[in-house]
């Protein structure tokens, strides 16, 4: 069975969906409200999309974005005493994941030739998590404070 890109995208909003349906319970503990849980996400999509890059590799992205929020969800619910602003932090760092996900949305498409869909899906797992983890350090250690996630701080 092959995987189309169509399917893809199904993928992606399935994924994207329970934590739609966790913040739709009224728990939102990044203080950011729905819209930002569900866009990051989608915001994840466009450089795949606009890159065509191969199928599965939206799902990648998406769960590296779903990933990064449940991360930042479990430390803001896991702190004694919440830090509202630590979100800033993930807002911040998008940036970066969009930008690692256009890297590899470019080299598949136009450098590597990878065959193997889940292959192609954790190209894009990676790229959007190192993109994300890089724009993570330089936000965290230089510009401001993102509590249990700065480093040397």
């Amino acid at each position: 069975m092959t995987v189309r890109r169509r399917d893809d995208l199904t993928y992606s909003i399935l994924l994207i969906t329970p934590v739609l349906l966790y913040t739709s319970m009224g728990a939102d503990p990044l203080y950011t409200g729905i819209w930002y849980l569900v866009g990051v996400p989608v915001a994840a999509l466009v450089p795949g999309l606009i890159l065509r890059a191969p199928a599965l590799f939206l799902s990648g992205t998406t769960a590296a974005a779903v990933a990064t929020l449940l991360i930042y969800m479990k430390i803001m619910s896991s702190l004694e005493r919440t830090e509202g602003l630590i979100a800033l932090g993930h807002v911040f760092s998008v940036p970066g994941m969009l930008v690692g996900a256009g890297v590899s949305a470019w080299l598949l498409r136009f450098r590597v030739k990878a065959s193997l869909p889940w292959i192609v899906a954790g190209v894009g797992f990676l790229g959007a998590a190192l993109g994300f983890m890089v724009a993570q350090m330089i936000v965290c250690a230089t510009l401001m404070y993102c509590g249990a996630l700065s480093l040397g701080v």
